[in-house]
């Protein structure tokens, strides 16, 4: 099978599209047409199901991706081990981030990362930390930084941070709840949260089960999807959340939020690089582990 085919037929199945595979590879719409077809005639299987302007893959077609994948794969693994043997980390790395590792701690440390390396070409996707982990897994993704640890047979997870959180609030919904036991403040807060599969939700759990508090029995007032955002509602006085630091500096520093300091309640995680152990990995994706544990930390203690 010609490879240019092979790379035509992926584009298409990733995008849905015969115009916007086209488009990526800037090749004519016809000419993306006539290697698909190809494909199909050499294969003697119809790849794709047309119907008005979708386009969606049959089985054939999913099997035929899942190889491709690997096709490519095995290629840039090639060019990148040549590479090394030239003393050069090339290639594209594919890696994810929960939001605060990819919002708050990542952007200066790849900053300093492709300065190293100025041949490497990363491409970060941003979700929650159960999002990404399960991306590693299924090899969408060859490395993923995250909050959270999950058991899975088939990946590591290698600590590179310590993260503390922190119990914050405006100083309006201190003084209204500064009579209360710790106890009974936590269970009667309003409360903005993170949603499922967020470590930082992960974190605040783990921190609760010390007071035998379910998360789940909480009075949630706002979910959240962004720690950014989450700063915001709780500066507007929404209510009080448990969270890195890192996300809510600028509000403790100026005053429009407090940190409370409650006995018993754990107020550290950790931040974990996580890959998948039957995956080959890339000299750069090496580099970049390397270069995560020997810079995270101080990176964190910096802007915490």
């Amino acid at each position: 099978m010609d490879i240019r085919k092979i790379e035509a037929f992926s584009k298409v199945y990733e995008n849905r599209s015969f115009s916007r595979a086209g488009k990526e590879l800037y090749l004519s719409q016809p000419t993306i047409s006539a290697h698909v077809a190809s494909l199909e005639q050499e294969l003697e299987v119809q790849l794709f199901d047309r119907i008005g302007r979708t386009v969606v893959p049959t089985k054939a077609g999913d099997v035929l991706y899942q190889h491709a994948k690997r096709i490519f794969e095995a290629s840039e693994l090639a060019i990148s081990e040549i590479r090394k043997l030239q003393d050069r980390i090339t290639g594209k790395l594919d890696l994810g981030g929960s939001t605060i590792p990819a919002n708050y701690i990542l952007p200066p440390l790849l900053a300093g990362f492709w300065q190293t390396y100025p041949e490497v070409i990363m491409d970060l996707h941003i979700a929650d930390s159960e999002d990404i982990v399960s991306r590693v897994r299924d090899n969408a993704l060859m490395l993923g930084v995250v909050g959270g640890h999950f058991e899975s047979p088939d990946l590591h997870f290698e600590p590179i941070a310590t993260d503390s959180l922190v119990l914050v609030m405006t100083p309006a919904l201190r003084d209204r709840t500064a009579h209360l036991p710790p106890e009974e403040l936590l269970r009667s807060l309003p409360w903005v949260m993170r949603e499922e599969g967020s470590g930082t939700r992960m974190a605040m759990a783990a921190s609760l089960a010390g007071f035998s508090i379910d998360v789940n029995s909480l009075r949630t007032v706002m979910m959240v999807r962004n720690a950014g955002a989450m700063a915001r509602c709780l500066s507007a006085g929404m209510g009080a959340a448990i969270t890195s630091a890192i996300t809510v500096g600028p509000e403790l520093r100026t005053g429009r939020l407090v940190a409370l300091d409650l006995p018993g309640l754990q107020m550290e995680r950790s931040f974990y690089v996580v890959f998948n152990t039957k995956r080959s990995l890339f000299p750069a994706a090496l580099k970049l582990i390397e270069y995560l544990k020997n810079n995270a930390e101080n990176q964190v203690r910096t802007q915490s």
